[in-house]
């Protein structure tokens, strides 16, 4: 289980360093993307969850990580401590390393799928270029995700 830190906007990063200083857990998923100024484009690292980091139950103390600049509070919900699952975490992952396509040439329409990114079993509905759509199972929901 992890627990959610809020931090000041812009240092994700910099509490990241910190807290993995300190030896605490820590994760902070980044997305590349490039950035245009006048002069030049540069591909740069973001934080994909602004002003959040997460911090694995038991690899720290409250007094440590307040300690650290950049620090805010815990995010909550309903007046507890927000928790995400190894699961999720798992998932969120995935999604950061690109693990979330399909071979474009494996699936047709009609055929029963794991929607990568939600690691749920849907079929396949509409393919378009490099867009599917798929029909969740036991939810009547409709997921799109890119193919290669």
């Amino acid at each position: 289980m992890w627990n959610v830190l809020h931090t000041k906007p812009r240092a994700e990063k910099k509490v990241t360093e910190s807290l993995k200083n300190i030896g605490v857990n820590v994760y902070c998923p980044l997305i590349e993307e490039f950035r245009q100024w006048s002069d030049r484009k540069k591909k740069i690292s973001k934080p994909l969850l602004p002003s959040m980091v997460l911090v694995r139950e038991g690899s720290f103390k409250d007094a440590h990580l307040f300690s650290i600049k950049g620090v805010s509070r815990f995010m909550t919900y309903r007046g507890k401590r927000a928790i995400v699952t190894d699961k999720e975490v798992e998932v969120l992952d995935d999604f950061v390393h690109g693990n979330y396509t399909l071979n474009h040439n494996t699936i047709s329409i009609g055929d029963n799928v794991e929607v990568p990114v939600l690691k749920k079993e849907g079929k396949v509905i509409k393919i378009e270029g490099n867009a599917c759509w798929v029909q969740l199972a036991n939810a009547g929901l409709i997921a799109s995700f890119s193919l290669k």
